[in-house]
């Protein structure tokens, strides 16, 4: 099986971004009130959010090892991933983190306190190291819950990620899957938005 190309993963990490943002905005954003959507506006959905967004992670990482010429094999655990990921890479994730963090230290540590825990110390390696399995934990939430220090906070290491990509290849920014367009049970034929077409 030939190896994948780095664009085609960034691609799809990006589909998976995309799709794990929207799941978090559309039911709790005031902007969108796209009446299509308003069957969703009640909903929460974290869950879905937190494993498309690890998931992005992984490929992000493994568009990354693939732009360093390099082999992922099977591997989905992001520690080992980030491990094959190029020295500078590395280096410019790790510093998009650390002037990115704020809102995850803060989270982590209220968390902690309001359980009358001692908060860990909340570094770049706690948060890629809690979030590790977090595609496949999270998946599986419902069989066993997820244990302390483990579960989803690499949100800001996905940015970073995805900026080192972007670093090297800026002209992918705005690259897109064009087939096959989906197939779904929604309907199409609901009145245009602000008069736009419904094909």
């Amino acid at each position: 099986m030939p190896k994948a190309r780095p664009l085609d993963i960034f691609i799809v990490a990006e589909q998976f971004r995309f799709t794990g943002k929207l799941a978090t905005l559309i039911p709790h954003h005031p902007v969108f009130r796209i009446p299509q959507l308003e069957f969703a506006r009640d909903q929460n959905l974290p869950t879905a959010s937190m494993v498309c967004a690890a998931f992005s992670l992984e490929l992000y990482f493994k568009c990354l090892i693939r732009i360093g010429r390099k082999s992922f094999g099977r591997e989905h655990d992001l520690l080992k991933l980030f491990a094959l990921v190029g020295r500078r890479n590395r280096a410019k994730i790790k510093k998009y983190w650390n002037a990115n963090a704020a809102i995850v230290r803060s989270y982590v540590e209220r968390t902690f306190e309001d359980d009358g825990l001692t908060p860990p110390r909340v570094d770049f390696n706690y948060v890629l190291s809690a979030s590790k399995d977090a595609f496949i934990a999270m998946r599986y939430v419902y069989e066993k819950g997820i244990e302390t220090n483990e579960g989803w906070l690499a949100d800001t290491i996905v940015e970073g990620a995805r900026r080192a990509i972007l670093d090297i290849h800026p002209e992918w920014e705005n690259a897109r899957q064009k087939e096959p367009r989906p197939e779904t049970s929604f309907p199409f034929n609901i009145a245009p938005i602000h008069g736009g077409r419904n094909d």
